[in-house]
């Protein structure tokens, strides 16, 4: 479900935001970022769950909260950095952690299980809408190179 995360997270804030001039790049990192943590939590034997701090609602809040006392006011890094926490929530939102309080909203409950479960073909269609949606926007590869260079669609 990377790519569908990721493409619609970009889908979802540029509809929302309507603002061309952000770098899109945090967002995609923003997305990947919770996969990434618990990725590596449970390999360094951390945690024995693969969905954990990262997909964590309770973390993902205080990093927002961070980012906003940590960072000056009106500056590239702020925004980069608001992206980013932008493209976690909405993550968050895309993945179905809401449907697991066990993960969603960890510490505060523990025991209790998914009561929702997406199938393998429900998965491939998610993602093939975000590589639909991908391939609409970008539309040639020099516009992917524009992107990935600075991180705007037209």
């Amino acid at each position: 479900m990377i790519i569908w995360t990721s493409s619609i997270s970009v889908l979802l804030f540029r509809y929302i935001f309507k603002d061309n001039s952000a770098d899109l790049r945090y967002i995609i990192l923003g997305s990947l970022y919770p996969l990434f943590l618990d990725s590596i939590i449970f390999n360094l034997g951390i945690s024995n769950r693969s969905q954990f701090l990262g997909h964590s609602l309770l973390f993902n809040v205080l990093l927002f909260f961070l980012v906003m006392i940590i960072t000056k006011r009106n500056t590239r890094t702020r925004s980069n950095a608001l992206l980013f926490s932008i493209g976690a929530f909405l993550y968050l939102v895309l993945s179905f952690t809401w449907s697991n309080q066990s993960v969603f909203l960890y510490p505060f409950f523990e025991n209790e299980e998914s009561s929702i479960v997406l199938s393998s073909q429900i998965k491939i269609f998610l993602n093939l809408i975000g590589i639909s949606y991908l391939i609409v926007t970008l539309k040639n590869f020099k516009n992917l190179k524009l992107f990935l260079k600075n991180g705007k669609l037209l």
